[in-house]
């Protein structure tokens, strides 16, 4: 992937593909993996694990001291870009199946961005942090079980109703 502000779009293969960054609505790709997994492997296909890494939970939006316009702006540039929606969605629908896990740290880096290319030392101490906490390392070991032995917990007919 490309993010169209930093990078030139990137080709690959013999039809030379263009990949470009999903800024606008597809920054959390899962509802896309699962609608291409069912194309290529059809509904009935069980899923040991999805594994979905993310990039920080997001700061809260404050509206104090911000005008209607500023407002306005900030949620329209951070809207399209929510990664942590569709996260949330996903963990909701399978919420007792032990077939997902979000991995992103929880404090830390809100407040660091795609310009902060430099704070390397930050984002490995907040992500060191955050593996170490005991239902991360749960969470971890269980999908490491999972996909050791290849169990299936659902298919891809169950999670139909998230890919719409």
């Amino acid at each position: 992937m490309a993010v169209p502000s930093h990078f030139l779009p990137v080709k690959l293969g013999q039809s030379q593909q263009r990949f470009v960054g999903g800024a606008l609505g597809s920054n959390n790709p899962i509802r896309e993996l699962l609608k291409e997994a069912s194309r290529i492997f059809g509904d009935d296909r069980r899923v040991a694990q999805i594994i979905s890494i993310g990039c920080g939970v997001p700061h809260a939006l404050s509206l104090e001291g911000m005008t209607s316009r500023t407002v306005a702006e900030r949620l329209l540039k951070e809207m399209p870009t929510d990664c942590h929606m569709v996260a949330k969605e996903l963990a909701a629908r399978l919420l007792n199946v032990d077939a997902y896990i979000r991995l992103s740290v929880e404090r830390g880096m809100e407040n660091i961005g795609i310009d902060d290319w430099n704070m390397l030392e930050e984002v490995e101490m907040c992500t060191i942090s955050y593996v170490e906490t005991q239902g991360v390392t749960q969470a971890l070991e269980t999908s490491l079980k999972h996909l050791r032995r290849r169990i299936g917990m659902v298919t891809l007919a169950q999670l139909s109703t998230f890919r719409v």
